[in-house]
């Protein structure tokens, strides 16, 4: 290997793991060294992309700074000629850690390629500060295939907390834990704030997105009985995270806790399917337990004109799950029909979706050997009317060319909600919902907020329509 092959394996071992960095600015002997400028003037960058950090070899070290007036330990890196940058978390103050804790980093970026996950590593992590175990979890999941048990060193307590009061507020009659800062205060007194030692924020998102985020919302709201629409959105989040999360990152009590949640959110009529589906994720016996639960019709549309008798012929799949009956079927004019049917469920609910207004069950048409991400999945949604037996729904939509899926195990949110949808999807969401006329579009639309997209969506679908 040559020379500059070799710097450049060996300058990539040990950069920032926070986007934000001060150079650490010496003083007199004897005087506190003091933090320079973020990221030399220049917020906007990401440190651990600055060019300085691949052309010259850094060590990972610590050193001691003042920290409100007191001496604390910090995580920073040194350069050959000795000068030294401290990591800043999200509101530039230094990155807390101990001796160990730093070799234990600098251990872990030499083995970037193959980074260990035995229960010591993950305990050593434990006794680091929240910021860092965040900053460094968060590059490794963006930079390496990680073991899932690494992700185990966050404070998992604080979701099954919430979990567990979130569950109990959705249960008829249930009592949730008083947190201990709640303890003995008068009603309206800061209830429903979490304590600073159990807040969620945004700790958890290297393990998994839409999870900490809605959860804390939906445990706050539940806690103050907050009014106006905002159920549906939080537990569809909610739902839509658990359905995505890969269970392996979470300890399995903090699983355990988030399928009783989910369960809980599924006694909701619309939400019932979904819910079951992420309770069975969480607490299956094998990753892929889950499988037999979903909604999911493989189709092919060549199959349809390639028909034996020479005349094109319909082919579909009827899926059935629990409360939820789905006819899916490939019209010999190249549509795909979906009609949905949701059962009431038994019992009366806490909270249920239908008091945000009409809520719509998203589908999701995806050719085989693509990825949502590959940008060739088209998402609808679907509007469910209320009828005397349960929810109903009617899509027609464009087939794709061969083999495709149609996926039907989102949950359902409120047409309110769907305020960041892009103009394009709502627009083809209301050609397919063929069984909804512009005046009843205008009944709906019309209640949303002005500024909703749905509105500029309506006036293009009446301009498409034929005069």
């Amino acid at each position: 290997m040559n020379s500059i092959a070799q710097q450049e394996d060996t300058v990539a071992v040990h950069r920032p793991l926070s986007s934000w960095i001060a150079v650490l600015e010496p003083r007199s002997p004897g005087a506190q060294a003091t933090l320079g400028v973020i990221n030399d003037g220049d917020e906007r960058a990401d440190a651990r992309d600055m060019v300085r950090f691949r052309t010259v070899a850094w060590v990972r070290t610590s050193v001691i700074v003042d920290q409100d007036g007191q001496p604390c330990r910090v995580l920073a890196l040194r350069a050959p000629d000795r000068s030294v940058v401290v990591e800043l978390d999200d509101v530039g103050r230094p990155v807390v850690v101990s001796a160990d804790g730093a070799d234990l980093v600098a251990e872990l970026e030499v083995r970037w390629a193959g980074l260990p996950a035995a229960p010591g590593t993950v305990a050593q992590l434990r006794r680091q500060s929240l910021e860092l175990r965040y900053f460094l979890l968060f590059r490794i999941g963006r930079e390496t295939a990680a073991p899932a048990e690494l992700f185990h060193c966050l404070p998992w307590e604080r979701v099954e907390s919430a979990a567990r009061t979130a569950a109990a507020l959705l249960t008829p009659g249930g009592t949730p834990p008083v947190p201990a800062d709640d303890a003995g205060r008068p009603p309206g007194d800061g209830i429903g704030q979490a304590p600073a030692d159990e807040q969620l924020r945004h700790w958890f998102t290297p393990a998994a997105l839409s999870l900490a985020g809605p959860l804390s919302v939906l445990r706050n709201g539940l806690l103050v009985g907050r009014a106006g629409p905002w159920f549906s959105r939080e537990a569809a989040a909610l739902l839509t995270g658990l359905l995505a999360v890969e269970p392996a990152r979470l300890p399995a009590s903090t699983r355990s806790a988030l399928s009783v949640l989910a369960d809980r959110l599924g006694t909701d009529q619309a939400l019932r399917h979904s819910a079951r589906l992420a309770a069975a994720r969480l607490a299956g016996p094998a990753p892929t337990a889950h499988l037999d639960l979903t909604l999911t019709a493989r189709l092919d549309s060549d199959f349809v004109l390639r028909a034996s008798s020479g005349a094109p012929q319909e082919t579909g799949a009827l899926l059935e799950q629990g409360l939820v009956t789905a006819d899916v079927t490939v019209t010999p004019g190249g549509a795909v029909v979906v009609e949905l049917e949701i059962s009431p469920t038994t019992g009366s609910p806490v909270r249920t979706t239908a008091d945000d207004g009409p809520l719509c069950h998203p589908v999701a048409v995806t050719p085989i050997g693509v990825t949502a991400q590959d940008g060739s999945q088209v998402r609808y949604w679907m509007l469910l009317d209320s009828t005397d037996e349960g929810l109903y729904g009617f899509l027609a939509m464009p087939a794709p060319e061969g083999q495709f899926e149609v996926g039907l195990d989102a949950p359902p949110v409120a047409l309110r909600f769907l305020d960041r949808v892009p103009h394009r999807e709502l627009l083809a969401s209301l050609h397919a919902n063929e069984h909804i006329g512009p005046s009843h579009w205008h009944t709906i639309i019309d209640e949303l907020p002005p500024r909703h997209p749905a509105h500029a969506a309506l006036a293009a679908y009446e301009a498409q329509l034929p005069s």
